[in-house]
């Protein structure tokens, strides 16, 4: 094995741990949000594990919906402000999946045009 299959085999099992990673963040926040009354302090931890484990999400938030006031901790945000919150991370998890999804095929897409290019498959 070269030291480029290697890598491709490396970046392609990172890709998948990744996206098994998010697709068990979304079904856990989904778990969250159907429960009947949901369980606020497992909305604060669903809450502050996607902010621990995806920080951007934060700044993603920010640029979208500009900061137009003062900001309310975690701790002392409402029920309603917190559902918010959490359905929003849940969004933007799907988004970003999906995204991730669509680069890794991209990136596919454009080996198997370069091996084209380079007189075939190898």
């Amino acid at each position: 094995m070269t030291e480029k299959e290697a890598v491709d085999i490396f970046e392609k099992a990172h890709f998948l741990h990744d996206q098994s990673d998010m697709k068990r963040d979304i079904e856990s926040i989904r778990y969250v949000l159907s429960q009947k009354p949901i369980d606020m302090h497992q909305v604060r931890m669903q809450i502050d594990t996607v902010n621990r484990k995806h920080p951007e999400n934060v700044v993603v938030f920010n640029l979208i919906f500009p900061l137009q006031g003062n900001r309310v901790l975690l701790a002392s945000a409402s029920d309603v402000n917190l559902i918010s919150d959490l359905s929003w991370k849940l969004d933007y998890l799907q988004a970003k999946q999906k995204g991730k999804a669509f680069d890794e095929f991209c990136k596919t897409m454009r080996k198997i045009a370069n091996e084209h290019q380079d007189g075939g498959l190898k």
